[in-house]
């Protein structure tokens, strides 16, 4: 089917009046992996659901309609709307990713609806691998991203539960009749509840303001529902690009309160910060990035990373690769080494294989993991 027809049937059945009036921009991408892995103390098995996203990639599978019409005097209005899919199980489109409208001008702009977070916006510039099985963020324990939440056990009760584990970790550390050494964590990984001011998931419920002076940019986002129990936190991103590099630094903070009256407050403020940069040489890409963070690490508790990328390429063939380091405050002894090697073939600016191992070596056995993995994406 001729690509203007087929955008035109697209945007007439989301947005026909809209249609009729403003440019119309159709895009997407389609991706299927198949993985091989290790996860904890289960056994290697075979996994190709795209659906899920808590262990493997969750898919940047998507369809987008962008919006946009001249409003004179340099100023536009603008939208979005982005409909996700499973590949495997092929569930059709759902709801999930970025819808929004705005206001936009030769400097500044403002939207509102669902988008992505400011502090996850920049994971492209230092993760080879995002949107793949062998990305950093949460499963391989090199960024924030989803979670391990559970209890503390000692050893000696054969894993009788001592407590919540973000509740009892000072407890542990201060009881007299407990030495480090005598306790463990057992627990499975979650999605973390502040996953959009993470390096997963969107924020929801947001008003953005930003602004663009030749390669300066910043944003800052709030959450300003009462309706939704993540009213009142925000999110702001600072960045300079350059020919060769680009630097950026990114906060996220909740100080959240209940939606039902009377209640207290549900946390006293959570918090993650970061800094990071890419330089740019010829085909060769390096990436920093430190995240100081209390929201979505690796244990639940407060904890830092501190990652470095490299991809090098050659006509149709790169190789990229990351190592990380996670550092636990409320844990003892509870550390983690994290690294995903890997290549890609770009058949041409569109479509991509890749294939490549991702390892996690933590202190504590159930969050190891050990992953192979191949794919194949299309961009349209």
């Amino acid at each position: 089917m001729n690509r203007k027809v087929l955008v035109l049937a697209v945007a007439t059945a989301f947005a026909a009046p809209m249609a009729a009036t403003a440019d119309v921009k159709l895009s997407g991408n389609i991706q299927a992996e198949y993985s091989y892995a290790e996860v904890g103390n289960y056994d290697r098995e075979s996994y190709t659901n795209d659906g899920v996203g808590a262990g493997f990639n969750g898919g940047p599978n998507h369809i987008r309609l962008d919006f946009e019409e001249a409003l004179g005097g340099g100023l536009k209005v603008y939208g979005r709307y982005t409909a996700a899919f499973s590949t495997f199980a092929n569930k059709g489109l759902v709801s999930g990713q970025e819808t929004f409208v705005g206001l936009k001008g030769s400097v500044a702009y403002f939207r509102l609806g669902k988008m992505t977070g400011a502090y996850k916006a920049s994971k492209g510039l230092v993760d080879p691998w995002a949107g793949t099985s062998l990305q950093a963020r949460g499963t391989g324990g090199g960024m924030t991203g989803s979670t391990y939440l559970g209890a503390v056990a000692l050893k000696d009760c054969n894993g009788c539960a001592y407590g919540p584990l973000k509740d009892q970790i000072d407890a542990l550390k201060a009881d007299p009749n407990i030495n480090a050494g005598e306790y463990l964590v057992t627990s499975t990984k979650k999605h973390s509840p502040y996953g959009a001011f993470t390096h997963s998931s969107y924020v929801e419920n947001v008003v953005e303001a930003g602004a663009k002076f030749g390669g300066f940019s910043a944003r800052v986002q709030g959450v300003v529902d009462k309706g939704t129990g993540m009213d009142g936190a925000g999110l702001v991103e600072l960045k300079y690009s350059a020919e060769n590099f680009t630097v950026f630094a990114a906060g996220a903070y909740t100080d959240l309160t209940s939606n039902i009256p009377g209640d207290d407050e549900v946390d006293d403020g959570f918090g993650n910060w970061k800094i990071g940069a890419q330089a740019r040489f010829a085909g060769l890409k390096l990436g920093l990035q430190f995240e100081d963070a209390e929201m979505g690490t690796m244990t639940g508790g407060q904890g830092q990373y501190i990652l470095g990328s490299v991809e090098y390429g050659i006509n149709n063939v790169s190789l990229a690769a990351w190592v990380a380091g996670y550092s636990d405050d409320d844990l003892e002894e509870d550390d983690a080494l994290s690294f995903a090697l890997g290549a890609k073939y770009k058949f041409s600016k569109r479509t991509m294989a890749y294939v490549g191992y991702r390892q996690t070596d933590s202190d504590n056995d159930y969050r190891d993991e050990n992953v192979f993995t191949l794919g194949l994406r299309h961009s349209f």
